[in-house]
């Protein structure tokens, strides 16, 4: 029986250890306390039988032994972990694809960060482009998403940018609508604003720095990495990442602030009224929902049909 396991292929893995598990306890009838205490035991486990690794090598400068490592206990203590590893995967019922998925993304944003690691500014001109509803289709995605779960459409022109009055009116939890759009990479799926991709690459390509100012929640791992992931994926080169709720007050803390020739890139009517009111200028993308910062100074807003290329400012 044991011959015919695959442990080249995690499907498979996962599933060998399952069975091992099964022989000590039942994690299908286990209660939420009793998960939570597994996860501890086998978090404890695993950090008992990662430290055991660090055996194989002479790491006591006070003793007086050959410096060598022993790949025979790193290897097997290693395999020791990697099956905690697994027991963990499988009582948080998290499935091969998933953490495949994970670990492709994690990939994509260490070499991201890397990348984005290694650029300087060296006194070139700014831009601070937005996200969601300039970059990234969210409004249509997210409604999509509602419409899929609830049957209840949206409408994309509403003045509301999340229709809170037709979500409460249909005792829909917009709060809960949006952690399931979140947990089911929502954000890792949504289309391009072409005309505005246009418009960070010419940018780009006039030695602009790119930076992106997001209001996403970074404290919400998988929105955090589907973010890094969309750009790679969609081939978007900027030279920095900033998720923050409180963008002027983030950019009233960076050294370039006062030295910086700076234009912002955003939609939502709080953070532009705030960029204009301190003399950033903001090319805002016209939207059913800001509407009311459209004569503001320093406010140039772009109509929904025309191209943003015209409208970029003279710094």
């Amino acid at each position: 029986m044991h011959d015919s396991i695959d442990w080249a292929d995690l499907h498979s893995a996962l599933k060998q250890q399952s069975e091992f598990s099964s022989l000590f306890f039942d994690a299908a009838s286990m209660a939420l306390k009793q998960r939570q205490e597994m996860l501890k035991t086998f978090v404890l486990s695993l950090h008992s039988e990662a430290t055991g690794i660090v055996e194989g090598a002479n790491f006591k400068d006070h003793r007086l032994l050959p410096d060598k490592i022993d790949t025979q206990k790193v290897m097997y203590k290693a395999t020791d972990a990697y099956r905690y590893i697994l027991a963990i995967l499988n009582l948080c019922e998290v499935s091969s694809d998933e953490f495949i998925e994970a670990l492709r993304q994690k990939d994509e944003f260490l070499h991201y960060r890397h990348t984005l690691a290694s650029k300087r500014w060296t006194g070139q001109p700014i831009v601070l482009f937005d996200m969601d509803d300039v970059l990234a289709t969210f409004r249509e995605g997210f409604m999509d998403y509602i419409e899929k779960q609830t049957g209840v459409r949206l409408d994309t022109h509403s003045p509301e940018y999340y229709c809170v009055s037709l979500l409460k009116a249909n005792k829909i939890s917009n709060d809960e609508m949006f952690k399931g759009f979140i947990e089911n990479h929502g954000f890792l799926r949504l289309g391009i604003d072409q005309k505005y991709f246009n418009l960070l690459s010419h940018l780009k390509r006039e030695g602009f720095w790119i930076q992106i100012v997001t209001a996403r929640p970074a404290e919400e791992l998988t929105c955090f990495y589907d973010t890094y992931s969309w750009l790679h994926r969609n081939g978007f080169d900027v030279d920095g990442i900033t998720f923050t709720p409180e963008k002027f007050r983030w950019l009233s803390e960076q050294g370039f602030y006062t030295s910086a020739k700076v234009f912002a890139v955003d939609d939502s009517p709080k953070h532009a009224a705030e960029y204009a009111k301190h003399n950033v200028q903001v090319i805002v993308p016209e939207k059913s929902y800001n509407h009311d910062v459209a004569n503001l100074d320093n406010i140039i807003y772009v109509p929904e049909a025309a191209d943003p290329l015209q409208f970029i400012p003279t710094l």
